[in-house]
């Protein structure tokens, strides 16, 4: 466990600081003497988004037999309120990259604008050769400066 109080301070860097290598010199409290400078890129992690939450699978009950994969979408700016149906878009677009996992390898991409995807039938069958009972799923919101956020991964009972 690691308490983060008070004297927790954000470096309080600016939107246009962003990116810039910029020199900063560090001192313990209590210590003797300062460390630094030190020289690093700042604020990237801020601007990444979030990974998705709650992902779930079905198989459609059309008689198609796809398995649809859903996802709840979190934010960095403004997401606490419990007023709104939805938090809003932190990205002008809303879009998500859903990869489906065979081991360590990457078997099928897609790219889609809202918080569900439908892995069909006949996709699962050439990737696979056949219906699967669970679906290991890698699931990230795209973003505009930054381009893949967080990666949401799990393995999915179909």
């Amino acid at each position: 466990m690691v308490l983060l109080d008070g004297a927790v301070k954000s470096l309080g860097i600016r939107s246009d600081e962003t990116g810039l290598r910029l020199n900063w010199i560090a001192e313990a409290a209590g210590a003797a003497g300062k460390a630094g400078p030190l020289a690093f890129e700042g604020g990237w992690r801020a601007l990444t988004p979030l990974s998705p939450v709650h992902l779930r699978c079905i198989r459609n009950g059309s008689g198609s037999g796809s398995a649809v994969v859903s996802w709840t979408r979190r934010g960095r700016d403004n997401a606490d309120s419990w007023i709104g149906t939805d938090i809003p878009l932190d990205e002008p677009f809303e879009r998500y990259r859903v990869e489906i996992i065979d081991g360590a390898t990457v078997v099928r991409v897609a790219e889609v604008d809202r918080s569900e995807w439908t892995y069909l039938q006949a996709d699962e069958t050439a990737d696979f050769g056949g219906r699967q009972v669970s679906l290991s799923v890698r699931i990230r919101q795209v973003g505009e400066r930054i381009p893949l956020g967080i990666p949401a991964k799990a393995t999915l009972s179909v």
